[in-house]
């Protein structure tokens, strides 16, 4: 690994427009208007990628090993960006009981 590593990711964060979170610095968001994409990125930890809904209900998760190259995490962060396809925006239609 190089020093320069964390860095291309912050880079990369920065770029597509993500900020500190407001009820937790550490945290970098950027919300889509449907979702919000949270990422934690401590050099030599686990970087750590949730998507939430309009309503901070978390999506999904996803919890990269240190050493996980920058390619696979901004993948995932991109895929995590784009919109849902036509009929796949949620699992459970509307008005119907989740339980």
């Amino acid at each position: 690994m190089t020093s320069s590593k964390p860095a291309a990711l912050g880079q990369y964060l920065a770029r597509h427009g993500f900020a500190p979170s407001p009820g937790n610095p550490t945290w970098l968001e950027r919300g889509t208007g449907q979702q919000t994409v949270r990422v934690l990125h401590e050099p030599g930890e686990a970087t750590l990628l949730y998507c939430l809904d309009a309503h901070s209900v978390c999506l999904y998760e996803a919890v990269f090993s240190p050493g996980t190259p920058d390619t696979v995490i901004t993948a995932a962060i991109d895929a995590a960006l784009s919109p849902p396809p036509p009929g796949q925006r949620s699992a459970r239609k509307e008005g119907s009981d989740p339980r």
